[in-house]
């Protein structure tokens, strides 16, 4: 990663790294062409270099993530960008009853890769329907895998990762953290430094500098 990118920046990067490395990858949702690249830019300058693999759509996102179970099924690793995670509402019944549960219901288990992005809480000024954390919505469903954008993990190994499972998976991305940088070099801040507890560099614990003993302990 370089130093000083945005997370954006490297979620970007992750996405043209993903394209790059599997011909079977598409990325599909809604003003994804250049040169608008998406509401907050994340699939900048894709459409350009994988014309074919980008498609923008009609504004139906259960439409799309029932476009991308289809793609799934037929063999293709699509990620869906929905431009607010809100709308993902909308996708619900694809996610509960279609993409989750195809997995297991045809009496062997089938293949289903598919990633669907969602940006999501506030503070930019979008409004009560822009702007929602929908994650507790999520939890609980079966075969279905939920992930989190990090500043402290690379989005090309992280989507890398989620494609690889085989099973649906949804990807909540913070939209405050999109302007943030990517930490790197083990440190975070003047306070706090972090390290990966394992070799793939899934894991980070971050841990400050002056620790000498907790006083209480939080587990959440």
């Amino acid at each position: 990663m370089s130093r000083g990118e945005r997370v954006v920046e490297n979620l970007n990067r992750g996405l043209h790294d993903v394209l790059a490395s599997d011909p079977r990858t598409v990325l599909i949702g809604e003003d994804l062409l250049d040169p608008y690249g998406g509401a907050f830019k994340a699939s900048k300058g894709l459409s350009s270099k994988f014309p074919d693999r980008v498609l923008t759509t009609p504004l139906s996102e259960g439409a799309i993530v029932g476009l991308a179970c289809g793609l799934a099924f037929c063999g293709d690793r699509p990620i869906v960008e929905i431009m607010f995670g809100d709308f993902m509402a909308l996708a619900f019944d694809q996610v509960l009853n279609m993409a989750s549960k195809s997995v297991t219901m045809y009496g062997r288990r089938v293949s289903l890769p598919m990633v669907i992005r969602c940006p999501t809480g506030g503070n930019r000024a979008y409004g009560p329907t822009h702007s929602q954390s929908l994650q507790k919505h999520f939890i609980g469903i079966p075969n279905l895998h939920l992930f989190e954008l990090s500043a402290f993990h690379d989005s090309g190994r992280l989507l890398t990762r989620l494609l690889g499972l085989d099973h649906p998976c949804v990807l909540f991305e913070d939209k405050t953290l999109y302007g943030q940088r990517v930490h790197s070099g083990g440190e975070v801040d003047d306070l706090f430094s972090f390290e990966f507890l394992d070799s793939d560099a899934g894991i980070a614990r971050v841990f400050s500098k002056d620790f000498t003993g907790a006083s209480c302990v939080i587990i959440a």
